[in-house]
């Protein structure tokens, strides 16, 4: 049997994998209490809702490895738990002029913090579409705020990572060169449970350095945004 039909063909009897590796990051929240006042605060984004998708573990994961370091409070992001549709908004979201009570929702989310790293799986040599449909509802909450890539997949992410980049570019994310990658190869076990690879686990690490520095540096530029609306009124 090949590895695709391996990875897709697996029933749901992977769930206690899932849970297994789900219940590792219990200490995050625990690290995030320790953190200094006025920290920065940084959201790691779910890519995924699709059915036994990896794409949860992968960022538990990431909650619990960044959450160690102390300069910053990582918080996990589910998009699944905001059950937002195909973009159903009349107006475009540079308007701000947000109508649905779930785009409201997601808005009052990520407008709580300075930065982000996104975790996507790669779908179809891109990155995975409910990703890309829940970015593409906000607008000003995004702008001028760094970000952080970890992508996976056959190829560990690289295409799906290339594409979002552009994405992101357009919103006004200011997004690190360092990347997360993983393979679905080496660094999950039996393409269900996410075991990274010491190589590969240590690939966020300058990552986060370098999101850690760019999110401090444009708190300074929205700070200065909001001089300029300030002095002109």
């Amino acid at each position: 049997m090949s590895w695709f039909k391996k990875l897709f063909g697996k029933s749901d009897s992977s769930a206690a994998h899932r849970a297994e590796a789900q219940a590792v990051p219990t200490a995050a929240a625990e690290a995030a209490a320790v953190v200094r006042e006025g920290a920065p605060r940084i959201a790691v984004v779910t890519g995924s809702i699709r059915p036994g998708r990896n794409n949860l573990q992968v960022a538990e994961w990431l909650v619990a490895r960044a959450s160690q370091r102390g300069d910053a409070v990582y918080e996990l992001v589910d998009i699944d738990s905001f059950n937002l549709p195909l973009l159903d908004e009349a107006f475009p979201a540079a308007y701000g002029n947000y109508q649905g009570e779930h785009t409201k929702a997601w808005a009052a989310k990520v407008a709580q913090f300075d930065g982000f790293v996104f975790v996507t799986p790669e779908y179809n040599h891109s990155t995975a579409p409910a990703l890309t449909n829940a970015l593409s509802f906000l607008n000003a909450e995004w702008a001028n705020k760094a970000a952080g890539i970890v992508g996976y997949g056959s190829a560990m992410g690289a295409r799906a990572v290339e594409h979002l980049r552009g994405v992101l570019s357009e919103l006004q994310v200011a997004h690190v060169q360092k990347t997360g990658m993983f393979s679905l190869f080496t660094d999950f076990e039996d393409f269900a449970t996410f075991k990274p690879t010491e190589l590969q686990a240590a690939s966020v690490d300058p990552m986060l350095d370098q999101l850690i520095s760019w999110t401090v540096a444009f708190a300074k530029v929205r700070e200065g945004e909001f001089e300029l609306e300030a002095a002109s009124a």
